[in-house]
């Protein structure tokens, strides 16, 4: 069937599996009409075959924040034929958001008329998941890193000027707006500084805690 062939052509410029859902696309610019693969019905949240995918139908399922982007690069292709690929997001019927590219190239007659383009979506969804988790992960560990820091600055300037805890982070504070130096940069110094010989003076430390505060 014509639709088989398309699938396994398109496949082919798809390259090596992904892992993720994949699923072809043929759009015919003469008879305004679209083929889908049963996959890209699932990505829309469909049943393949529920309804007549349409221009119309694809834009009502993407996000409306990415319409106007997706759309101008669909038209780019159609305007010029060349390759064209997107990142945008699909609102599926169900609700859920898929993040999918779409990628996708112009096809011509023998006269050199665009008579179609073709292209695959590929559901990108989990992997842009797991990428948001490792970088708030990071941003976790980093902000408690930052606030063991602080917390050890402030008892350092807590034993060496025998404030409390209240006054020591008003310090630290106060070191920080002066200074025009983020807090936990001035914790992290403050922590690096206070480590002394054994039988160095008190007032050594003192000394090298000013050092570290204008460092």
């Amino acid at each position: 069937m014509a639709e088989d062939a398309e699938v396994a052509e398109v496949t082919e410029l798809s390259g090596e599996p992904t892992g993720e859902l994949t699923g072809v696309y043929r759009y015919d610019v003469v008879a305004d009409s679209w083929w889908w693969s049963d996959e890209v019905f699932t990505l829309h949240g469909l049943t393949p075959g529920q309804v007549t995918p349409t221009s119309k139908l694809l834009r009502e399922h993407q996000h409306r924040d990415d319409r106007e982007h997706a759309r101008a690069l669909l038209e780019g292709c159609l305007a010029d034929g060349e390759p064209y690929s997107c990142y945008h997001r699909i609102v599926a019927a169900d609700g859920r958001v898929r993040r999918v590219v779409v990628v996708g190239d112009g096809q011509s007659d023998t006269d050199g008329r665009l008579i179609g383009v073709r292209g695959f979506f590929v559901d990108v969804t989990d992997a842009v998941n797991r990428q948001v988790r490792e970088v708030a992960d990071e941003a976790i560990a980093a902000a408690r890193d930052s606030q063991e820091d602080v917390d050890l600055a402030r008892g350092i300037v807590m034993g060496v000027y025998g404030v409390d805890a209240e006054a020591a982070l008003a310090i630290l504070r106060r070191h920080s707006q002066h200074t025009n130096t983020r807090l936990r940069d001035i914790a992290a110094s403050l922590v690096a500084a206070a480590p002394a010989p054994p039988g160095s003076l008190r007032t050594e430390l003192r000394r090298r805690l000013e050092r570290a505060f204008y460092a």
